[in-house]
């Protein structure tokens, strides 16, 4: 993983916990996500601000893998997703994201920019994907997206 999407998601991290209102003795939450191989982990800040790194396989597991993330998500109370970021164009990466954004609302998405892969199935998935105002910062693309 290059250093400055590492550099973001770091600071990401901390700004999720930093809050100009009253400090909350709650910590801030991770949950590892068990996607079986692939990647998947929640960060619950404790103003309830949520950032999700990767979200596992696609395919027949894309279901299993959304579900497991669901199943985290209200463990920690939330039921929105407010920053995803997805590391690299991998199948157990990027997998579910198509089947978790059809079942929770996703605010922002967060990846380090074009691929230069040549994989077809990365190429198609990123068809299906309309992302709005993007503005490049350290190396990764942040943009709002939705499904076509």
């Amino acid at each position: 993983m290059n250093r400055s999407l590492l550099f973001a998601i770091g600071l990401i991290a901390l700004g999720l916990g930093i809050s100009p209102v009253k400090a909350s003795a709650q910590a801030l939450e991770i949950y590892l996500i068990d996607v079986e191989g692939g990647g998947a982990t929640l960060f619950v800040s404790p103003t309830g601000q949520t950032l999700l790194v990767d979200t596992g396989n696609g395919g027949q597991r894309a279901a299993r893998d959304a579900g497991r993330i669901i199943s985290a998500m209200r463990d920690a109370g939330v039921n929105e997703i407010n920053h995803l970021i997805t590391t690299h164009w991998h199948g157990d990466h990027y997998g579910a994201m198509q089947e978790l954004a059809r079942q929770v609302p996703i605010q922002h998405f967060i990846d380090h920019g074009p691929s230069i892969e040549t994989n077809a199935a990365v190429a198609e998935f990123l068809s299906l994907i309309h992302i709005s105002e993007p503005t490049r910062r350290y190396a990764i693309s942040y943009a709002v997206f939705c499904l076509k």
